[in-house]
């Protein structure tokens, strides 16, 4: 899969895989629902990339659920691009959580019906989960009751990745602040507050959590709370030290 991203034997390959590889060491990738997202942070790459194999018969990724790997994200991107990664690693995961999806992923006959699938199923749940995620917050907008913080993060990873967007933006500035005002009014306002302050403070506001270290801070959080904040999707968890939003792949 690295071999597929850069060409096979050359330096980049080497040096993204060894960080591919040390990741995996530390702990799987492998995040539940069939599905693995190995990664690296690759210094001098211009964009984000992916490549995706299918094992049908299944794999031992040592999963967080213990089931077999059928669908394997290989993700490499660059360090200005976090936000972008954690979008769409955080999407991905929710988005194949749905059986039908995961199917027809894997019975797909090539690559590009793969590519189709995914960008039609993609569309298709940015718009429902926003709508299903504002219906719920009509019902009930405590923070303590929300069953699932996973849709929190989403919209959390949404706002920040457009608001980057906004910043470098040299048209199209309208649509995007549009696009602000709507996701920030998709989220728990005590959840916002705070990702305001954050992002004035201290950008970006919502991190990943890689081999136990926060990469907002790069403090080493305790394996303890790094297992519970992967487990528990009933609250948003932050940082133990810079209280940045965590997610934890």
């Amino acid at each position: 899969l690295t071999n597929l991203l850069f060409d096979e034997g050359s330096e980049e390959a080497d040096g993204a895989l060894d960080q591919i590889l040390s990741r995996e060491s530390t702990e799987s990738t492998g995040i539940g629902h069939g599905i693995a997202v190995p990664h690296a942070r690759v210094t001098g790459l211009k964009q984000m990339q992916c490549s995706v194999g299918r094992v049908p018969a299944g794999l031992d990724f040592m999963a967080i659920d213990r089931e077999p790997v059928h669908l394997i994200f290989l993700i490499c991107y660059p360090p200005n691009e976090q936000t972008k990664y954690l979008n769409f690693v955080a999407t991905a995961a929710r988005l194949l959580r749905d059986e039908d999806h995961l199917k027809k992923m894997l019975e797909a006959e090539t690559a590009d019906d793969m590519y189709t699938i995914l960008e039609e199923a993609s569309t298709a749940f940015t718009e429902k989960h926003e709508e299903d995620y504002a219906e719920k917050m009509k019902e009930d907008s405590s923070l303590e009751q929300m069953k699932d913080a996973h849709a929190s993060l989403i919209l959390l990873a949404r706002l920040q990745l457009t608001e980057e967007m906004l910043d470098t933006a040299k048209s199209g500035k309208g649509q995007l602040k549009e696009r602000i005002d709507t996701i920030r009014g998709l989220i728990d306002p005590r959840i916002l507050s705070h990702y305001d302050r954050l992002a004035k403070s201290r950008k970006p506001a919502l991190v990943s959590i890689e081999g136990d270290t926060c990469q907002g801070c790069f403090m080493r959080l305790s394996s303890q709370f790094v297992q519970k904040a992967r487990e528990d999707t009933s609250h948003v968890h932050m940082c133990q030290n810079c209280k940045r939003f965590i997610y934890v792949v």
